[in-house]
């Protein structure tokens, strides 16, 4: 049991496309824990929390935080404030 178990499942997700679907549309860890140990992966929810915790990773019932929200709206770039002057005469 150890985050390095994590990673490699991750890694395995890469190149296993059903694999990565099953993770993508987990409800929580208990899904995940199930999905892992079906396929010979053995870590603990605690080990699992922190490895997404880095990754910055969520299940799918969560919602996206901010960060997240905005990478996917296009968001990431650099921010510009944009002005508009009126002049009257």
């Amino acid at each position: 049991m150890s985050k390095e178990a994590v990673i490699k499942l991750i890694e395995a997700a890469e190149s296993n496309p059903t694999l990565l679907k099953q993770l993508h549309s987990a409800q929580g860890p208990e899904t995940v824990l199930a999905i892992a140990a079906e396929r010979g992966f053995q870590f603990s929810e605690a080990e699992l929390l922190a490895v997404m915790q880095e990754k910055q990773l969520s299940f799918a019932s969560e919602a996206l935080s901010d960060e997240q929200l905005e990478a996917v709206v296009g968001g990431k770039g650099k921010k510009q404030n944009s002005y508009t002057y009126n002049t009257y005469n």
